[in-house]
């Protein structure tokens, strides 16, 4: 069923990938770019939570890494 999954997001991706980027205009490479990077990324954020239901957020992350920041301006807690 997973595989299922996997295959709908992926031809999502697909579509909006083949519908969208031609009506880009060629001059605007760092566009073409960023579309290209965020549909992957989110084609590949879209698989790994399938795959991993329970994976952390990036607000976790966020605060993961931030942590030991807060601790030297609020030492308190």
């Amino acid at each position: 069923m997973i595989i299922l999954k996997n295959l709908g997001v992926t031809l999502l991706v697909l579509l909006m990938f083949f519908y969208e980027y031609p009506r880009f205009r060629p001059e605007n490479k760092k566009e073409k770019a960023a579309f290209t990077v965020l549909a992957s990324a989110g084609w590949a954020l879209a698989i790994a939570l399938m795959w991993f239901p329970r994976l952390p957020g990036p607000t976790e992350f966020i605060n993961y890494v931030t942590k030991p920041i807060w601790s030297i301006f609020y030492p308190e807690g």
